[in-house]
């Protein structure tokens, strides 16, 4: 009988005890080896478990890059618990929201990062069992890290089983519709995992680079956190740790270039710096390739399945693929398919279907929707595309209407539904723009009620009151009427036309995201 593959949880595990006196984890000063991993990996799986949580219960983690954090979520996977990360640094209402429709029945959060969500999840979900990571100065919950200390760190069996669900992972805002992407423990590492990298960590651990740094310690290799990204910073860590993998989205890679000690920074460890969340710039891709050397290694991945198609570091030097996403991994099926299904012949656009080995077991608590993505083991993406005839994939955009900024998908209710709460507002449409790096750009248009004289500044800090999540529109219209098209619809085309002429009572907002 052929032997069972491992889990995910279980590749993890294995590489941090493959060498367990090697540095797994470096967190500014600290440094902790394999078997200091390993022990609050297994001290903290029997605290959890004393605390009464086990196979099938949801762990809701909320917390930044921090070494507890990542080996917490082990320690929950390992007694068969699900799960869930929401953003550590979102609005507080949706921390709150998406903890309950996780099904959260034990909250470990940061105490002084996030103690005032972890305080409305006590009052949303009050038989949710509260576990901080260390002391909490307003006295919420119990000290995980405390009870952990007292337990044996001897290796605990996995209560799970391969076919459980192993994570919850949030696609979408909750001022829209959430969707929980379901991952079972059977989840074979992808891409491959490569032996002794030093991988950096600046990106969100709830996001694609705590994958990344799941699949470097697997592989025997060390991670190197930072709590979010400062260019500066990671430069400084480049050069001192010698990191040999990164990965950054477009708009981290183009800070990263820009940074003026770039030239002055030894970058020659890179083996490889990641990209993926939405379309890059050709010209800054070759201006990186130039800078870094042969290093870019661009995805197209979806939460929902896992890496689909990849633009290798040589590929980078062809300028005719700069915009492309690349050719499918070879474990993966892609088909363009028109309206009715039909595939369609190179080089034409329509939806990218996809069947991967990483493919999702579903969204969780919405059987309808899954039904709709997944069918006869083809996961409908709702990106439109088209494969050339040498098999390079070009994304051309969505389906359905939602942007992808800074790594985050913004749906069009997250920005108008606060924005509509105003007494003076009519009506709301998000819609976007692509800057010369082709970056997505967020705005609203907003019709006003006769005679008012609200500014967009002051509208701006209504909605921020109100609701509005990490992604403030970059741009504010303030008009007596939502230009319509020929069917009846907002004519988006018409306001991306006044955005470009400036026109109406508009209100730059660049750089509200920042404090968000």
């Amino acid at each position: 009988m052929a032997e069972a593959a491992p889990t995910y949880t279980a590749l993890v595990l294995d590489g941090l005890a493959r060498d367990p006196a090697r540095v797994a984890l470096r967190y500014g000063d600290e440094e902790w080896t394999g078997q200091r991993c390993l022990d609050l990996v297994h001290r903290a799986a029997r605290a959890l478990e004393r605390a009464g949580l086990g196979r099938g219960d949801g762990v809701t983690v909320l917390a930044g890059n921090r070494p507890e954090a990542l080996l917490v979520r082990l320690a929950a996977n390992l007694l068969g618990c699900r799960v869930a990360m929401p953003f550590p640094d979102g609005p507080v209402a949706e921390q709150v929201a998406l903890a309950e429709f996780a099904g959260t029945s034990a909250l470990v959060f940061d105490p002084v990062r996030c103690a005032a969500a972890a305080d409305g999840v006590a009052r949303a979900v009050p038989s949710a069992v509260l576990l901080s990571l260390g002391p909490s100065p307003l006295g919420l919950g119990t000290d995980l890290l405390d009870l952990a200390a007292a337990r044996s760190p001897a290796p605990l069996a996995p209560r799970y089983l391969p076919e459980d669900v192993m994570a919850v992972r949030f696609t979408g805002g909750t001022t829209g519709r959430p969707k929980g992407v379901l991952r079972r423990f059977a989840r074979p590492p992808r891409p491959p995992l490569l032996a002794g990298s030093v991988f950096l960590l600046c990106t969100p651990l709830c996001h694609g680079g705590g994958t990344t740094a799941d699949l470097a310690l697997a592989a025997g290799g060390t991670v190197v956190m930072q709590d979010g990204f400062d260019a500066g910073a990671v430069l400084a860590a480049v050069e001192r740790h010698r990191v040999s993998r990164m990965y950054l989205p477009p708009h981290l890679l183009y800070r990263l270039l820009d940074h003026p000690l770039l030239p002055t920074t030894d970058t020659g460890s890179l083996r490889r710096v990641g990209y993926t969340g939405c379309a890059p710039s050709p010209r800054r891709l070759a201006e990186a390739t130039r800078r870094l050397g042969r290093v870019l290694h661009q995805t197209y991945s979806l939460t929902e399945c896992g890496p689909v198609a990849r633009l290798g570091p040589d590929e980078h030097l062809a300028p005719r693929l700069l915009t492309t996403a690349g050719r499918p991994y070879p474990d993966t099926g892609l088909r363009v398919l028109d309206e009715d299904g039909a595939e369609l012949p190179p080089d034409r656009t329509g939806e990218i279907c996809v069947r991967t080995p990483t493919a999702m077991a579903g969204y969780w608590r919405d059987p309808e929707l899954t039904g709709q993505v997944l069918r006869d083991g083809w996961l409908h993406t709702g990106d439109l595309g088209s494969l050339d005839a040498a098999g390079y994939l070009t994304v051309a955009g969505r389906r359905d209407p939602m942007a992808v900024v800074e790594g985050h998908n913004v749906f069009p209710r997250e920005i108008e539904e606060p924005l509509r709460t105003h007494p003076e507002v009519r009506e709301a449409v998000m819609f976007t723009t692509t800057d010369p790096d082709r970056l997505e750009r967020v705005h609203a248009a907003v019709a006003l009620v006769p005679g008012s004289r609200l500014t967009a500044e002051q509208l701006h800090r209504w909605a921020r009151a109100h609701g509005l999540g990490r992604c403030a529109p970059d741009s504010l219209l303030l008009l007596p009427a939502i230009p319509l098209n020929g069917l009846g619809k907002p004519d988006l085309a018409a306001l991306r036309a006044q955005v470009d002429a400036g026109s109406g009572r508009a209100a730059a907002t660049a750089g509200a995201r920042d404090g968000v």
